[in-house]
């Protein structure tokens, strides 16, 4: 037998398991990397200093109802996301934000609006 003569078996095992612990292991850290959105990235729209500030307002209007158009749509479909199975790291990443970000707002406005509906129902 090998190991260290005068040792029991199960002492020459406990002797080379502890040897083996004082070995360092240097382990690798990857970093983690997001997955990116493939949108493409939108441009800023253009200044118009021709507008006059009825114009002005009437853009901003539209604006804010264009973007409570698109957030409905993202709600509804987060909603079938999550219906169909699509996990919350997938959807957040097609968002631009974290997961629990994602989870955090919509599942919010869901129970929101489901809370709602049943007021008003």
């Amino acid at each position: 037998m090998q190991g260290q003569p005068g040792l029991s078996p199960p002492a020459r095992m406990l002797e080379r398991m502890s040897r083996s612990k004082r070995q360092p292991k240097v382990r690798q850290v990857q970093p983690r990397r997001r997955p990116q959105a493939r949108a493409e990235p939108s441009r800023p729209p253009q200044r118009d200093f021709q507008l006059s500030p009825p114009e002005v307002l009437e853009r901003i209007e539209r604006a804010r109802l264009a973007r409570e158009k698109a957030e409905a749509e993202l709600a509804v479909l987060v909603d079938q996301a999550v219906d169909t199975g699509i996990g919350w790291p997938e959807i957040a990443a097609r968002l631009g934000v974290t997961r629990q970000a994602a989870r955090q707002h919509y599942q919010r406005r869901h129970r929101d609006g489901a809370s709602h509906q049943h007021r008003v129902a």
